[in-house]
């Protein structure tokens, strides 16, 4: 996971350094999430995605877990509408300073803490909601890593996965998108819906709710993509050179991955489980 770390390192380097990376990344919402439709208002936000959430997140005097708590926006939100006591776990040196600095300005020192820590560690404490949006994809090892945050649930408490997962009926050339998404992107398996369901089945999790959230997006079209992709491989060179070559992987491996989402290829998926 050490080049993972430095890959997010790195994106929030260049989240700092780029106004226009900036807006596409969400920071002002301290998080880096989806941009999904929220139906009711018409916003295009990476704020849409807690509300599919909210319905399996207890009220009041609860634990609560972001594993893969980048800049901390998650844990921020829902102590702000839930309540609760929440830990955040980062493997990204940079984002965890920035989420404990955000912490701190905000007097929240008491209600929530962050940790450089991997979701494959075993943990000491008990929650009563593990949330993991966009993070578990990088596992090396999916069934361990669902094996690990179960034993890390209390009894009756809920875990929400929500993240990118491959349809069934992949053409070869969506086959060879999907691997170059998955070097680019640092997710080295990329489990479907199934997989996730047959690893937490065998940690002695029950399903709860499946939704495709993937009607939410904008993908674009793949003429369009080709545009795009064209003018980041134009940057590539640069952008190595001056030490920001995980970047141009991470656009490279965005436009790879929006355009299996294009394709119907690729599916965004929200998972709940219960221990």
């Amino acid at each position: 996971m050490l080049d993972v770390s430095s890959y997010y390192d790195e994106l929030h380097c260049w989240t700092r350094k780029d106004e226009g990376f900036r807006a596409f990344s969400g920071v002002e919402h301290d998080t880096v999430h989806r941009f999904l439709i929220d139906v009711e208002t018409g916003a295009f936000s990476p704020e849409t995605v807690h509300k599919f959430i909210d319905p399996f997140i207890p009220h009041g005097d609860f634990r609560g877990l972001d594993a893969g708590s980048g800049n901390g926006g998650t844990c921020f939100r829902n102590q702000r509408v839930h309540g609760g006591q929440w830990t955040g776990i980062t493997i990204s040196g940079e984002q965890l300073r920035h989420a404990q600095a955000s912490a701190a300005a905000r007097g929240l020192d008491g209600k929530m803490a962050f940790h450089l820590r991997s979701y494959d560690e075993p943990m000491s404490e008990r929650f009563n909601v593990i949330v993991a949006i966009e993070s578990l994809i990088h596992s090396v090892d999916p069934a361990n890593t669902i094996a690990n945050l179960a034993t890390a649930l209390a009894p009756g408490g809920r875990l929400v996965i929500i993240d990118d997962m491959p349809m069934g009926d992949l053409t070869d050339s969506d086959v060879r998108l999907l691997k170059a998404f998955s070097n680019y992107w640092r997710c080295p398996c990329i489990p479907s819906s199934g997989d996730w369901q047959r690893h937490a089945k065998a940690a002695g999790l029950k399903l709860l709710a499946q939704t495709d959230l993937s009607n939410l997006m904008k993908p674009r079209a793949e003429a369009d993509l080709d545009a795009a992709l064209a003018d980041l491989k134009s940057q590539r060179e640069s952008k190595i050179a001056s030490g920001f070559g995980r970047l141009s992987d991470a656009e490279i491996g965005g436009l790879h991955l929006e355009r299996l989402h294009t394709r119907g290829k690729m599916s965004y998926v929200m998972l709940v489980f219960a221990a």
